[in-house]
């Protein structure tokens, strides 16, 4: 056994979380290890190492794309009839089991343990019943019929330089269906609030999944590898909104009508009801965001696990604190049991201590319904000033959610690289539900003239196209006022810049350009300036038909796009070098993927192990200088590539990358290219003149910035990476 390698697992197995083992059975496996390999010194024995979640790669990008998948790191509870649709997948890697022969393959074992690490992952594990060291058999993503992603088991002996996966079923594995809700342990038990279920508002609907994958040696453990992942019960994702509706405005609104004299009045006339209807349908729509990448491996969301804890910690801030600020009028609207775990949990503190009942007690006191009156409109069975009315609750109650995003965002933690792209799809979602649900959150405008709704709904601040007698009703009404739609947009988009902004302040996230969230990515404002180009462009990216008007799901598609690759490949000089099969080679495995407008795809300071070819649109590269301002100092066309310096030599990227409109690219991993390496090492000569002079290139167009690395080093870089030594 190599001294590093005796060095890594002896430190793996002291620090790991390993089930019913003090330090001296720690001791006793590392001494009983070391006599094995003194018995065989020239027997290296394999590793293990879990392959950790890389944003817009999934699971199954392993199947056509060797060495360009990740490990899920977020998971769902669904309520889909059958277990099999929702799996989720760890990707590991056995490091050195190529080495061994077939016979020598049926000394080693794997196996797996699966425990809740409680909400924060600050609790001890508690295993999962029926998961503790649970044999594991090898298996593989590989491609099936029509390019579609399939697992088949394999033995050790075939596994080589393969990624093996762990498949699980969170409804069947992490549920009490399979194994005994008494055979968990208490503290898991305890924080349950309805029933026999690990996912309850006790544990804020959500668990941290601890996995540790071992490899055995003649029953011998010798390596060990472990993650977690993060587990959230859509089932009651939105519910404690829900509850808002249910239990808070429809009373209210009742209690409203009764007092003016209308009967039955529904609560689609009360002034908090606009926000909350449009922002469950925000939550819907993220929501299913999350479940298409999640469940079903999409690449819409780049950080599905950070957006699924910023959106579970604003709900139990914003909602709690509602709670807690009508509890004097109503009464409690949390049950005893959610009381008693709310108050007395350790995990619960920071909700507690971060709650702003006050700020929404001040957004309650602006319920008021303005029913008619003389003089004014009449909508229904409310006065026209009632949209005035719901303007202002609207207002406030999102000045005081955003200030709980705020510290949502912190709960959640850092997140420096992927933040703004999710930033972007969660405003756009916004926009969406804003479309979607107006004529339900304000039922007032089917009660007047089609053209003052118009109006209403789409004037512009200062803008005349909309003129005449129903521009001067509403105007005289209220002034000079954007329209609802124009309002939703620019009040939204400059409410979420405000809170990117402070969290860039204090590191808890980063983004490109002087906005998080710029007028380019905006839907409303593409259709409103009239480009449907860039509507469907924006649509597109977050995986819909390009009508703004209908959110239908494109299509899954399964295709190759290799001979498009082979071209662009035959024009590059970095390729060139190559020989027409290894330029094949390349291009069968290449992944191919499409940018929204502004998206990114490198990020500066990121690490990175692959580049990216460019087939259509234009990307733009930007440099961070000291002042923190992004500078522009390129742009790629098709046939250019970004990314090389990573590929070759495995450096932290050096610049930004994003797409001005949209483009497609195509990604070239180190697994890809390491077998040609391998097999012609003399390549490494010409990679690194070629490297030398493209680095040259890149110090002209950044004038003064500076390359830690110099060129003259690039050889010996690359065959570290490569080779590592």
């Amino acid at each position: 056994m190599r001294e590093t390698d005796f060095l890594h697992q002896f430190l793996s197995l002291l620090n790991a979380n390993v089930l019913d083992m003090n330090l001296e059975d720690k001791t006793n496996l590392i001494h009983a290890i070391t006599h094995a390999a003194q018995q065989s010194p020239d027997n290296h024995l394999p590793t293990c190492h879990i392959i950790p979640f890389v944003t817009g790669r999934r699971p199954i990008d392993e199947a056509a794309h060797p060495g360009l998948g990740s490990s899920d790191n977020t998971s769902m509870i669904c309520t889909f009839p059958d277990p099999e649709t929702n799996k989720t997948y760890i990707l590991f890697e056995l490091p050195g089991i190529e080495q061994y022969s077939a016979e020598e393959c049926e000394s080693l074992a794997l196996d797996v343990t699966l425990s809740f690490a409680g909400t924060d992952n600050t609790q001890e594990v508690r295993p999962i019943p029926g998961w503790e060291h649970r044999p594991l058999q090898p298996m593989i993503f590989e491609k099936g019929a029509g390019g579609k992603p399939v697992l088949r088991t394999i033995a050790l002996r075939e596994v080589g330089e393969h990624n093996l996966v762990l498949p699980l079923s969170p409804e069947r594995d992490l549920l009490p269906l399979a194994w005994a809700w008494e055979g968990l342990d208490a503290p898991i038990r305890d924080a349950a609030t309805d029933g026999a279920d690990p996912f309850t508002f006790g544990h804020m609907f959500t668990q941290i999944l601890h996995v540790a994958i071992r490899l055995t040696h003649h029953g011998v453990p010798v390596a060990t590898s472990q993650a977690t992942v993060d587990v959230c019960d859509t089932r009651r994702f939105g519910s404690l909104y829900q509850r808002i509706v249910e239990r808070l405005l429809i009373p209210d609104a009742a209690r409203q009508g009764q007092k003016a004299g209308v009967q039955n009045l529904d609560v689609s006339f009360h002034p908090w009801f606009p926000v909350l209807k449009i922002g469950s349908d925000k939550a819907a729509l993220y929501t299913d965001a999350l479940v298409e990448d999640i469940v079903h491996k999409k690449r819409h969301l780049t950080d599905p696990q950070w957006l699924m804890r910023v959106g579970l910690y604003l709900e139990f801030l914003t909602c709690i604190g509602v709670f807690e600020a009508v509890k004097d009028d109503v009464g409690d609207l949390l049950t005893p049991a959610e009381r008693a775990v709310y108050e007395a949990h350790p995990f619960f503190a920071e909700i507690r201590a971060r709650l702003n009942p006050r700020g929404w007690r001040k957004v309650w006191e602006l319920r008021e319904i303005s029913f008619p009156k003389f003089g004014v409109p009449q909508t229904g069975p409310v006065s026209a000033l009632n949209l005035l009315q719901k303007k202002k609750a609207t207002l406030a109650f999102l000045h005081v959610h955003h200030d709980d995003l705020k510290h949502a965002i912190d709960l959640a933690g850092r997140n420096e690289y992927n933040a703004q792209e999710t930033w972007h799809r969660v405003f756009r979602d916004a926009e969406r539900a804003v479309l979607r649900k107006t004529s339900d959150a304000f039922p007032e405008l089917d009660y007047l003239d089609k053209t003052l709704r118009e109006v209403i709904l789409w004037h512009q601040k200062g803008r005349t196209a909309l003129t005449g007698t129903a521009l001067k009703q509403v105007t005289t009404l209220v002034g000079d006022q954007d329209g609802l739609f124009a309002s939703a947009c620019n009040q939204y988009r400059a409410s979420m810049n405000e809170v990117a902004e402070w969290a860039k302040h204090r590191s808890l996230m980063d983004y490109t350009g002087q906005e998080c969230v710029p007028l380019q990515v905006s839907l409303l404002q593409a259709y409103m300036d009239k480009s449907p180009d860039q509507v469907e462009r924006l649509q597109r990216r977050d995986g819909y038909s390009g009508s703004l008007e209908t959110i239908v799901k494109l299509p899954e598609e399964f295709k190759s796009p290799a001979e498009d690759v082979y071209d662009l490949l035959s024009v590059v000089p970095l390729f060139q070098l190559l020989t027409e099969a290894e330029r094949r080679q390349l291009a069968q495995t290449a992944r191919e993927i499409a940018l929204g407008p502004m998206e990114r795809i490198i990020i500066q300071g990121r690490a990175g192990s692959s580049l990216f070819l460019v087939a259509t649109g234009q990307l733009e590269v930007l440099v961070r200088q000291s002042d923190g301002v992004d500078k522009k100092i390129d742009v790629k066309n098709r046939g250019d590539m970004v990314g090389e310096i990573s590929l070759l030599t495995g450096a932290t990227r050096t610049a930004t990358v994003r797409a001005l409109e949209s483009a497609i690219v195509y990604e070239i991993g180190k697994r890809q290219y390491k077998p040609i390496i391998e097999n012609r090492p003399e390549l490494i000569d010409q990679l690194a003149a070629i490297m030398e002079r493209n680095l040259q290139k890149i110090h002209e167009q950044r004038e003064a910035y500076i390359i830690e690395k110099e060129a003259s080093a690039l050889k010996g870089r690359i065959q570290k990476f490569f080779f590592g030594k």
